[in-house]
């Protein structure tokens, strides 16, 4: 990619991140950070808040409903 093109791919990037549900985004972003540094095994073993939360929340219904009746998402974050 060249450079000049690096600030606008960037913020097409957050745009996407952006419409995505707060809690998957704070889930990838925990995972992501927790698994630095860690034997790709053990990272794939480890529990984080993060990703409970978000399996237990009312978004983890709400997307694959929202894709089947195409449609934007109503993210709630709870």
């Amino acid at each position: 990619m060249p450079l000049k093109d690096l600030l606008a791919t960037a913020e097409r990037w957050a745009g996407e991140i952006a419409q995505c549900s707060p809690l998957s985004v704070q889930a990838s972003k925990e995972a992501a950070l927790g698994g630095l540094g860690v034997p790709l095994q053990d990272a794939m073993a480890k529990r984080f808040e993060g990703s409970t939360r978000l399996f237990r929340s009312k978004d983890v219904i709400e997307g694959p409903l929202a894709f089947a009746q195409k449609r934007k998402p109503n993210w709630k974050g709870e």
